[in-house]
């Protein structure tokens, strides 16, 4: 007999509850309570490289980082800055630190990583160079409130010439001056300020060299307003060079009126305006994921000396999903038998996975939704429905599709039924879900809570059961609700 269930939808509590969808196909996956966990203190080998500039990494060697399920870890600075003028002042800095590593496609903490951003954040003004001395530590923070620190670290890190990323943020909105995530299709300005390069003059210039990919950004300037579509690609590394001739600042807006030499892969285009300078949309195909681009700048004096930065920037849409493709049980169904009694006989049989009759599933999705934070927080569609987040990407299933035992994985099963005793397949049908995090994102980088949405999809596991009667017991777990 085949089954097939409708959608549904009902409220909750004031809550949006639709349909929902997702989920593997194949055999149970009903892991284990997770065993008693211990924070514990880290140690640390080694922190390199000894010498950075603003944008750049240090990287720490060490064991018994605290892994991202359980916490996250911080590092902590503690010494004196030397600046170029002579000054000595007291650090006592902490930051996160990011995990560097993976485990089974997960992130996972074999090192650190911490990047010197957006400024020398060792001194008052952020914008002499000069050289930390003191030492490091790495703090293990539990979500259960534990903290665990190392023994500290000696360190020397010195500072060298950088681009200090003055403004990087839309043009649009009122945000903080350094932002690392903003909207699809937001207009943009970037301002860098050189430190340790040699003075521009009019003799002695310094020259800014921007580079963008025109596969994430919507650029138009005064040189396309007059040639065609062909000549100006819309893919590939787009740059714009200005001769700074006072000063050591260059900036890019929207909307600018400074002219630039234009230039696109290794074609020089001339002289050009920059009339717009947004992040791009994000395709159809990707609806409700981001997109991770960088800004780079170079910028060279006279003599020579360079300095680079790159700017990480993520465009997202107005809301994305986060799955980590946890699962939990809903309901177990009795087992149900789906061949005849086959006996052994007197040698014995090998028998192999068979059913009479098919099942089919159908999948569904309902959402917890916090509609009125969406619109306060930003201006997000009051009906999940209207996010535009590609559901099936995200779950890695077509949430629309059904699920038959027939085709599903797992199903593929083979035993022996000995002499004089009896075998029976059986078949258990379990209900999942399957829970994806909403989250809402702004112009500025700020995101907010939007609820959940719950994935409801089904495994079917198979049986061989024997036994001296016909018709054996099945042995797999008994029935049950759980959620």
């Amino acid at each position: 007999m085949r089954f097939r269930s409708g959608l549904f939808l009902f409220p909750l509590l004031g809550a949006l509850l639709l349909g929902a969808c997702g989920g593997e196909e194949g055999g149970e996956n009903n892991p284990p309570p997770a065993a008693g966990w211990e924070n514990v203190k880290p140690t640390l080998y080694v922190a390199s490289p000894g010498a950075i500039s603003v944008g750049e990494k240090v990287e720490i060697l060490g064991k018994d980082f605290i892994q991202p399920d359980r916490g996250y870890p911080t590092i902590v600075f503690k010494g004196s800055y030397f600046d170029d003028l002579g000054g000595n002042y007291p650090v006592d800095f902490q930051a996160k630190a990011k995990c560097v590593g993976s485990v089974d496609g997960k992130i996972a903490c074999a090192k650190l990583a911490w990047v010197l951003w957006p400024n020398i954040v060792f001194h008052p003004t952020g914008d002499h160079l000069g050289y930390f001395l003191g030492s490091v530590a790495v703090i293990n923070v539990g979500k259960d409130g534990s903290q665990k620190a190392s023994d500290r670290l000696q360190l020397k890190l010195e500072v060298r010439p950088s681009l200090l990323p003055r403004m990087a943020r839309p043009t649009n909105a009122a945000c903080q001056s350094v932002v690392d995530a903003t909207l699809e299709d937001t207009p943009m300005g970037f301002v860098v300020e050189a430190i340790g390069l040699r003075p521009a003059s009019a003799d002695n210039p310094i020259t800014f060299y921007w580079t963008f990919m025109l596969d994430h950004w919507n650029v138009d300037t005064s040189y396309n307003t007059t040639n065609p579509g062909s000549i100006f690609p819309k893919t590939g590394a787009f740059m714009l060079e200005e001769q700074v001739t006072s000063g050591n600042t260059s900036s890019v807006m929207d909307g600018g009126n400074k002219n630039f030499l234009l230039k696109v892969g290794s074609d020089v285009f001339g002289s050009s305006r920059l009339k717009t300078l947004k992040t791009g949309k994000i395709p159809a195909a990707g609806q409700g994921t981001s997109i991770a681009t960088t800004v780079n700048v170079a910028a060279v004096d006279s003599s020579g000396k360079t300095v680079q930065l790159s700017m990480p920037i993520t465009i997202n849409p107005v809301a994305t999903m986060h799955y980590d493709g946890d699962q939990q049980i809903a309901e177990r169904y009795s087992p149900t038998p789906v061949s005849d009694c086959i006996p052994g006989g007197d040698i014995g049989r090998q028998v192999s996975y068979s059913e009479d009759k098919a099942e089919t599933r159908s999948r569904s999705m309902s959402f917890q939704y916090n509609a009125s934070v969406g619109l306060q927080f930003a201006p997000i569609p009051s009906n999940p429905f209207a996010l535009n987040i590609n559901f099936s990407m995200g779950f890695g299933v077509d949430v629309g599709a059904s699920v038959s035992s027939s085709s599903s994985t797992g199903m593929n099963i083979s035993g022996q039924i000995l002499p004089g005793e009896y075998g029976v397949f059986y078949r258990q049908t379990t209900k999942i879900y399957r829970t994806g995090q909403l989250v809402g994102h702004n112009a500025c980088g700020q995101t907010a809570d939007l609820g959940e949405v719950i994935l409801t999809d089904w495994l079917f596991t198979p049986e061989l059961a024997t036994g001296p009667k016909c018709t054996p017991p099945s042995q797999l777990p008994a029935a049950g609700k759980f959620l």
